[in-house]
C-alpha cells in the first residue's frame, strides 16, 4: 500500500478523510490541538497523520467499546 500513499501524497484530502476527522474531533482527547485546523486545506498525507493521532487518543462513547479497550 505504500505506493498508494506516495501517489496521493500531494493530493487534497478526500471527503472520507474529512468525515473521519470531523467524527474523531468529537471523541478524541487530542481534539484541542486541532481547534484552528482548516480541514479543506490539508493534503492527503497530512490528513492521514491527523487521523492517526486522533484515533490513537480516541475515547469511544459506546460503553461496550470502552469496556473492550480496558482489556486490550
Amino acid at each position: 500500500m505504500k505506493w498508494v500513499d506516495e501517489f496521493f501524497e500531494e493530493e487534497e484530502c478526500s471527503l472520507r478523510q474529512m468525515a473521519d476527522i470531523e467524527n474523531l474531533l468529537r471523541t478524541s482527547s487530542t481534539a484541542y490541538m486541532y481547534d484552528k485546523l482548516v480541514i479543506e486545506d490539508l493534503t492527503y498525507k497530512e490528513a492521514l497523520e491527523v487521523i492517526k493521532d486522533l484515533k490513537e487518543n480516541d475515547n469511544p462513547i459506546d460503553p461496550r467499546e470502552q469496556f473492550k479497550r480496558m482489556f486490550n
